[in-house]
């Protein structure tokens, strides 16, 4: 179980949101057209790891490549998961990662919902890089991410809107990315 404690301001004072999770495994995802820096990518999965956290990533270009090879290359890859939405995928990770693989009947826009939606249920939360304005697979990512009361840190400069599912903290993660912290309301504060 892991805590997190994440600083906001509250009637002018300084105030803090702690929640835990029971189980560890942080998925990443985000846009096919990003990419995110290498150390970047290196120092959030360090801060995971040793956080006890398994890893759970797609398989597209973009955002989900740039954690997959840092993956490949870290002490954690043992403790990754690769999603697949194509037989194709299956192939080319066999060997270096576990997978998931959705069913090789469907057709590929089903697929790759499908895999998302496999995705947000399997972790414990999700860490998003999505393209602005946000694309189809972060969306539903996000929405999917919410609706099964899993925290989503959002790695956006402008914030997010606001909603009667989620609350929103403006927030850094582990002092490598700025962002927002997108709590749904199932999850309750800590009790310290």
């Amino acid at each position: 179980m892991t805590m997190f404690s994440i600083p906001y301001q509250s009637n002018g004072k300084n105030a803090f949101f702690d929640f835990t999770l029971e189980r560890d495994c942080v998925l990443f995802a985000g846009s096919r057209h990003l990419s995110v820096n290498r150390q970047v990518c290196n120092d959030l999965i360090n801060r995971f790891g040793k956080l006890g956290f398994s890893f759970l990533v797609g398989c597209a270009k973009g955002v989900d490549e740039s954690f997959r090879l840092a993956l490949a290359e870290s002490d954690y890859k043992n403790s990754t998961t690769v999603a697949c939405a194509f037989e194709s995928k299956v192939k080319k990770y066999l060997g270096t990662f576990k997978l998931y693989a959705v069913s090789k009947t469907l057709p590929p826009r089903v697929a790759l919902a499908k895999r998302t939606l496999w995705m947000t249920s399997h972790c414990s939360m999700l860490v998003l890089f999505p393209s602005v304005p946000i694309g189809k697979g972060s969306a539903l990512a996000f929405k999917s991410a919410v609706k099964n009361k899993k925290p989503v840190f959002l790695v956006v400069d402008k914030k997010p809107t606001e909603s009667k599912d989620y609350q929103v903290f403006k927030s850094s993660l582990f002092g490598v990315v700025n962002g927002y912290w997108c709590i749904p309301n199932s999850i309750k504060e800590a009790v310290s």
